[in-house]
């Protein structure tokens, strides 16, 4: 897998050098992107109306001044527009602190801008630190390709403010409640974002999880928060408040219990948006994942808890700097599982306890299959990047060497540019870095995700339960135990060693123990070896270890492990074949190559199973599946057959002359054994010729 990646990220380079020399002057064709794309940069332009001043609005985030904005230029005249009154304000966290400040324009009515729907609200981003400009516009075409519910809907433009030109800017949805927006319709809907506790004061309406001490604040909802005189609507907010603090508490509360009530935490959320944020925050790594722009929906009390829509991918697909982080480093992390170790304490741990739940994790690995494998095709991809950039290439130009703005790769990273060409080279530079990026997190996705990916438990000193690609709480580790869980056969076993462990193994959840364990040594056992491998990794002496696999010692024989870290990896596809069973009314089953099937029950008639069509060899009660169709036979009993033996007891009597007589009266009908047995004469029935030849037999009359 790493040489073939080599390999195509050596083409890449390549590719990238030569198109580095051509200009990004028209679209890419269209077939193959995964969003729409707008044929130009059509112009706003916004006039401050008399009497007030952008440097107001430059100067708090809370002034709002009055202007007019007007659209001319647009790849289709009737998205043009006259010029129309807003309100305007700055908006935006840390991106208000930076030189080209995001905005909000407000119409007086609701407007329609470029065919995206009514509404009266519009964000202009102004990406100032992602030098690309599209890592946001990507990440919604990603969101809406997966089946993410609500997702902002953008186009570029080029921003004049008083005939000044500003900078190439995205005009976007807000996250809000609306018609064409989040359609929340219950008079206690409720669009909340889990905020940094950083910056959580400055909000009027916030409250602190319960168990975390996560801030989430109330950023729209259907019945106004504003401070009112009106005593019922006061009464009202709160039990509003009080209802989705209790819910959001309520979930938490279940996530952090070791208890694991699954059919708790699926009555409390919308398990598919949650597995979508998912993915999409673990593909680009997106560093503001549950720290701030995270936000949660809910309409009211019948409903469930919902994540998105998504916000905020300035800083994701590379452009965040994990050099002093402490994290894992590259494109095979398993980011979002582990995502209070990224840098700080500021964010929520939710996804690392959703993962100690195998429901979770079979939902994820399915939905990997399903939908998002295909979607996070990087041709598909890095296709459309490159037409975003061909359409967004001449005014990207004016905004970093005619503006001046910064152009950022890495976000410790700044450079400006005097010139197109050097610009250009940087805007290069960051657009491969960008691809780069996309092919090996999509490369390690593969492997790490999908339907048949069996689920890897493991305990350090008894505490919680980790699944794979989870690392364990840190304390110094006397206990260790891992178990399997899948379709396919297979076990792991693993052996320790310590201060007073000489060597001490353990397979399929039994504990290793000792004082303090040093080192670690795991395997996979089995027809699950032959699809998957193990790779794991300690934390001992204030460092991790590299990565092992299969039965490599990983540790230091002076110092205590303190943490693990251990997951699967996909080395071959899962390969099923048929197991056809060759006996009246049992069916055919689909199995695992190389796994062991017991054979199923036979019907009445049948002595056993056999591997051979003569059932000649000894019978089996079990097959290895093999790729195509397995069969096994089922051999018929003989059933041995006594003239006159009409009762089956083996002998001719008296009895059998009895049940001859009802027979031929026609009181009792004749079972086909009994056919058999009494039609002594051979015709084919059975009559009172027959009968008199029984009576003659049992008599001894010749």
């Amino acid at each position: 897998m790493k040489k073939t990646l080599k390999t195509v990220l050596s083409v890449m380079l390549v590719l990238a050098t030569v198109l580095a020399c051509i200009p990004m002057t028209a679209a890419a064709d269209a077939s193959g992107l995964i969003g729409e794309v707008q044929g130009n940069v059509p112009e706003m332009h916004i006039s401050i109306d008399s009497g007030y001043s952008l440097d107001t609005i430059h100067a708090s985030k809370e002034a709002k001044i009055r202007a007019h904005v007007s659209v001319e230029g647009s790849w289709d005249s009737a998205y043009d527009m006259a010029s129309t009154g807003v309100e305007m304000k700055t908006r935006g966290n840390s991106t208000f602190g930076f030189m080209k400040k995001p905005y909000q324009i407000k119409f007086d009515s609701q407007t329609d801008m470029f065919g995206m729907g009514k509404a009266k609200k519009w964000v202009l981003l102004a990406n100032y630190v992602d030098g690309s400009f599209i890592r946001n516009k990507i990440i919604f075409d990603l969101a809406e390709s997966i089946g993410m519910a609500y997702v902002c809907k953008s186009v570029f433009v080029d921003l004049y403010i008083d005939g000044n030109y500003i900078g190439v800017y995205q005009l976007c949805e807000k996250v809000e409640i609306g018609e064409n927006r989040v359609p929340l319709n219950h008079d206690w809907g409720v669009i909340a974002e889990m905020e940094s506790a950083k910056r959580v004061e400055e909000e009027e309406f916030y409250f602190k999880t319960s168990v975390s001490g996560k801030p989430f604040v109330y950023k729209e909802y259907n019945t106004d928060f504003e401070e009112t005189a009106d005593a019922a609507v006061i009464e009202q907010v709160a039990q509003i408040k009080s209802f989705f603090e209790g819910r959001i508490n309520e979930l938490e509360n279940e996530l952090y219990n070791n208890g694991k009530d699954w059919a708790k935490v699926e009555s409390l959320i919308d398990v598919d948006s949650f597995v979508q944020f998912y993915f999409i925050n673990e593909f680009c790594m997106n560093v503001d994942a549950t720290l701030a722009s995270t936000y949660f929906y809910i309409d009211g009390p019948d409903d469930v808890i919902h994540m998105g829509p998504l916000w905020d991918y300035d800083r994701c697909f590379g452009s965040y700097d994990y050099a002093n982080s402490g994290y894992e480093q590259g494109t095979e992390a398993d980011f979002l599982k582990n995502i209070t170790d990224c840098s700080d304490e500021y964010r929520a741990e939710w996804f690392k306890m959703l993962f100690q739940y195998p429901e979770f994790v079979e939902r994820v690995n399915k939905m990997y299959s399903d939908t998002v494998k295909d979607a996070f095709d990087p041709e598909k991809i890095n296709a459309t990047i490159d037409a975003y950039e061909s359409v967004l290439y001449n005014s990207l130009m004016r905004n970093y060497v005619d503006e001046g703005w910064a152009v950022f790769h890495n976000i410790s990273e700044a450079e400006f540019f005097s010139d197109r060409t050097s610009a250009k080279r940087y805007l290069d530079y960051t657009v491969n870095a960008i691809k780069t990026n996309i092919i090996n997190r999509k490369a390690y996705l593969d492997i790490a995700y999908g339907e048949h990916m069996p689920v890897l438990f493991y305990q350090q000193n008894g505490g919680r339960t980790y699944t794979g690609g989870s690392m364990t709480d840190r304390s110094t580790m006397t206990s260790f135990s891992m178990s399997l869980d899948g379709i396919i056969d297979g076990s792991v076993s693993y052996s320790a060693t310590g201060a007073s462990l000489a060597a001490s193994s353990g397979s399929d959840g039994s504990a290793v123990r000792g004082d303090s364990i040093y080192t670690l040594k795991l395997a996979l056992e089995g027809n699950v070896a032959n699809y998957y491998s193990l790779k794991y990794r300690v934390y001992s002496n204030g460092a991790w270890s590299s990565w092992k696999s299969e039965g490599t010692l990983a540790g230091n024989r002076g110092y205590a492990i303190e943490r693990v870290q251990a997951r699967l990896e996909e080395k071959a596809a899962v390969v099923f074949g048929t197991v056809s069973f060759d006996a009246e009314g049992v069916d055919s089953i689909s199995a695992v190559v190389g796994n062991t099937v017991k054979l199923p029950a036979l019907p009445d008639g049948y002595e056993g199973w056999y591997a051979d069509s003569s059932c000649s060899a000894s019978p089996i009660t079990e097959v290895v599946a093999a790729e195509g169709v397995t069969t096994v036979y089922g051999k018929k009993a003989v059933t041995v057959i006594i003239p006159g033996d009409l009762d089956g007891d083996g002998y001719t009597t008296a009895m059998d002359i009895n049940i001859g007589k009802r027979l031929v009266a026609g009181s009792v009908t004749a079972t086909e054994m009994q056919l058999a047995a009494g039609d002594l004469n051979s015709d084919g029935m059975f009559n009172g010729i027959d009968l008199n030849m029984l009576v003659r037999d049992v008599s001894g009359v010749n």
